[in-house]
């Protein structure tokens, strides 16, 4: 794949995967931290943007503002299941923790059975981490199946290291879809710069609409373009 080209502030609507692509992977999701470069090179790009610039992730959109603070910006988080359409705009939730209850009465004894298996509990989704016992990827898909057997109002996705399950609609092509449709996104150019399995949602929604796609890291990819690593985004990013 070839480099991406540079960032259009005139016409670009850029929209970020956050782990993997702004900072990356670690073992203990609480402890990223973005390159003080590079968030401020974001803050710069905001308004050069008009505000066309949206975090797109599987986080929480609370836990993004603690980590990129104190950068303002639009953001869909646990993949679509919250939506802030622009900075400072009240977070919208699609769905309440409650849709999950059975799934963490079903979890919790093949996880205390498993220590090596770790639950995060973002309220709309679940997410089993093995990302510091591999050998247990199997296990960890086979102990999710099993939690959520017959319900067919929720969506597994397996990630880098991780296994996850929300409630079905949504990805992040849908929620980068419904940021385009109102101002500051309307009318630009969508630009997805993503590294995961998830990401591939929105990098063929944004290939399909004419937009920008771009991979970060070897993996396969319907991206038209591709960043080596974190570090690449952040050259790319600063113009490099």
């Amino acid at each position: 794949m070839p480099t991406p080209p540079p960032i259009d502030a005139s016409r670009h609507a850029l929209f970020l995967d956050f782990d993997g692509t702004l900072v990356a992977l670690v073992d203990d999701p609480k402890a990223v931290r973005i390159e003080p470069a590079a968030l401020a090179r974001l803050t710069e790009l905001q308004p050069a943007l008009g505000g066309a610039l949206a975090i797109v992730s599987g986080r929480r959109i609370e836990d993004l503002d603690g980590f990129l603070s104190p950068l303002a910006f639009a953001a869909a988080g646990v993949h679509g299941l919250e939506r802030r359409p622009a900075p400072g705009a009240e977070t919208e939730r699609l769905a309440g923790p409650e849709t999950l209850d059975a799934v963490r009465r079903a979890l919790a004894a093949p996880l205390a059975a498993e220590p090596r298996l770790k639950l995060e509990d973002k309220g709309t989704a679940l997410v089993l981490h093995y990302r510091t016992a591999p050998e247990l990827q199997e296990q960890a898909r086979d102990i999710m199946a099993e939690a959520i057997a017959r319900r067919d109002d929720l969506s597994v996705m397996n990630g880098d290291h991780i296994v996850e399950v929300h409630p079905a609609g949504m990805d992040k092509g849908k929620a980068l879809a419904a940021l385009m449709q109102d101002a500051p996104f309307e009318g630009r150019v969508p630009v997805y710069v993503g590294d995961d399995t998830t990401d591939e949602f929105a990098l063929r929604h944004v290939r399909e609409a004419g937009g920008v796609s771009i991979k970060v890291g070897r993996a396969e990819s319907v991206a038209e373009y591709r960043l080596p690593d974190v570090a690449g985004v952040h050259r790319w990013l600063a113009g490099a």
